[in-house]
């Protein structure tokens, strides 16, 4: 992945971390702290309005990225860690939109931007330079034990006669292998959900460590069992909880804020 910086009018340029997979043609992109108002633990561009930062902050790093995205409007829903994918038309409510408790949006409407917000859970981009639809999921590890994956596919091919190989896949930055160590819990739910999970590289063992859990590597294998192209998913390599320029709720609890992963369907303009 690579960085852009984004013009804003009346306001700081955002920047966000952008994928060379996805077609030029979705505008999209992963927010980092940088580019926003808020202060103290939630500094600077937070988008989640569900840990303490300020409304009027958040709001204001919201309009930031609307300008900065291009979209319409941009959407999003109450997440739930499960598999559920709304699909958004351009008439849709925001916020009727946002009442849905889902871990997923796809839409084929032009200017319709998606959004999924996270702190170390996987935001996930699709995009389908054929027929222009894209989703965006919200991928936690319940989220992934589930198959969001695959019911993201699911969701392009049975809306919008997606082709999984025509699909194109960024895994925005998330908490890594470094520092997600699980219990035995979470190791039991990945080896039922994937029995291979150790040969995969999915669960790894660790000298002296809880086992930890590598949540790319399991969706990159969900997305090619959906029939993804190996070399059409791209993965940031960042970790959200030991890089500062991130929000991660691993490493500070509440007292952090959101980053938001979003694509613009249909977008007229190119990166």
């Amino acid at each position: 992945m690579e960085t852009k910086v984004l013009p804003v009018d009346g306001a700081p340029s955002v920047p966000l971390l952008v994928s060379t997979v996805i077609p030029a043609s979705f505008r999209h992109g992963f927010t980092t702290r940088a580019g926003g108002v808020s202060v103290g633990p939630y500094q600077s561009l937070n988008l989640g309005g569900k840990w303490g930062d300020t409304p009027e902050h958040v709001a204001e790093n919201r309009r930031r990225l609307l300008l900065a995205s291009g979209a319409r409007a941009m959407y999003a829903v109450s997440q739930v860690h499960g598999t559920r994918v709304v699909r958004v038309a351009v008439r849709d409510e925001p916020d009727a939109v946002k009442r849905e408790e889902a871990d997923g949006l796809c839409s084929d409407g032009a200017g319709v931007g998606l959004s999924v917000h996270v702190a170390d859970c996987v935001p996930v981009l699709l995009a389908d330079p054929r027929t222009g639809a894209c989703a965006a999921l919200h991928a936690g590890w319940r989220g992934t034990v589930a198959g969001i994956a695959g019911a993201g596919v699911a969701a392009l091919v049975g809306g919008f006669g997606c082709r999984p190989s025509d699909l194109r896949i960024a895994l925005g930055p998330c908490i890594g292998t470094c520092c997600f160590d699980v219990g035995p819990e979470v190791v039991a739910a990945f080896e039922e959900a994937w029995p291979k999970a150790h040969a995969a590289g999915i669960v790894l063992e660790t000298t002296g460590f809880q086992p930890r859990v590598d949540l790319r590597q399991c969706l990159r294998l969900q997305f090619q069992v959906a029939g993804v192209l190996p070399e059409h998913i791209d993965a940031s390599s960042d970790c959200t909880a030991c890089d500062y320029r991130f929000y991660s709720f691993r490493h500070s609890g509440r007292l952090t804020g959101q980053m938001v992963g979003f694509i613009v369907s249909g977008s007229k303009y190119g990166l």
